[in-house]
């Protein structure tokens, strides 16, 4: 393990999350909450995962280490490591910090890459990490956006905001906040992703377990499509284009969403860093 490195605080495991669910004891859902731990268990047990590949690389074999312990995203760490190295991005802004597990991610794609990492959370995690271009803020990530381009130039941070991660309250009205805000601040190439774009009391994954969450009536993926004028069918692997945006989701592990922003001049963003919608949403890729 580098020098440089982030810590991962314990994160919630699948039997964590099955028996921390709230619901009322001895209920139907308390029951099935019961049944679906012991077929993890099981199936566990009996089907192993087959081990991935070996990488060269130190980094990546990290992360492939800390995605195998099941959480609630697990399945998606080595595609954020992945994604940020393709964009080597300038500026990677995490929003929800928990116990550092996509912070660890981001922390060995920013080193490769020079990248700065700033981590904002309402608690204080600043001990999360010791990387040297990792920088954290504390308190409500909407007020911090109007403050972002102080704060890098107080730390001679490039004021290009291209890698946003947002992952906080799951609610709807702060998720639509959050993207009224910072996605006017996104560079011209940007790449932002979403968690918890198919959040529900059970969900799939994609080593045949299950994941165990709570239903939020789609908060995160219902702003997006508010906000971006696009229609995204959570349950479903796809890829869409509309209005400037290239989005790709994942329903697995609760659900992952990936915008690109590849607007051409005709759909160039609006002052709110939003399409301008003149376009239909089309080219529907399901898988």
């Amino acid at each position: 393990m580098s020098k440089t490195t982030a810590t991962v605080k314990p994160v919630l495991t699948f039997d964590t999350m099955i028996s921390s669910t709230a619901v009322p004891r001895w209920s139907p859902a308390w029951f099935i909450c019961g049944g679906i731990r012991a077929y993890n268990a099981a199936r566990r047990a009996l089907l192993p995962a087959p081990h991935a590949a070996v990488a060269n690389s130190e980094e990546l074999r990290e992360i492939q280490q800390l995605a195998g312990v099941p959480t609630d995203i697990d399945e998606h760490l080595e595609l954020m490591y992945a994604e940020a190295l393709l964009l080597r991005p300038a500026v990677i802004v995490k929003l929800g910090v928990r116990g550092g597990t996509s912070t660890f991610v981001f922390e060995r794609a920013a080193r490769a890459c020079g990248s700065h990492v700033i981590s904002v959370d309402i608690e204080d995690c600043s001990a999360i990490s010791s990387y040297s271009r990792w920088h954290f803020y504390q308190g409500d990530d909407v007020q911090f956006a109007a403050q972002f381009g102080e704060f890098c130039c107080e730390r001679n941070i490039p004021p290009q905001l291209d890698l946003p991660f947002i992952d906080t309250s799951h609610q709807y009205e702060h998720t639509v906040q959050e993207i009224r805000a910072w996605f006017p601040l996104l560079s011209s190439r940007a790449k932002v992703m979403f968690h918890d774009t198919n959040l529900n009391l059970f969900g799939p994954r994609r080593d045949g377990c299950f994941a165990v969450s709570f239903d939020n009536q789609r908060a995160v993926v219902r702003a997006i499509e508010d906000c971006l004028a696009v229609s995204i069918q959570e349950h479903r692997q796809y890829v869409e284009y509309a209005g400037g945006w290239l989005v790709r989701h994942w329903p697995n592990c609760n659900g992952f969403t990936i915008l690109d922003r590849v607007a051409l001049e005709s759909q160039a963003p609006t002052a709110d860093g939003l399409p301008g919608h003149s376009q239909p949403a089309n080219a529907l890729i399901e898988r």
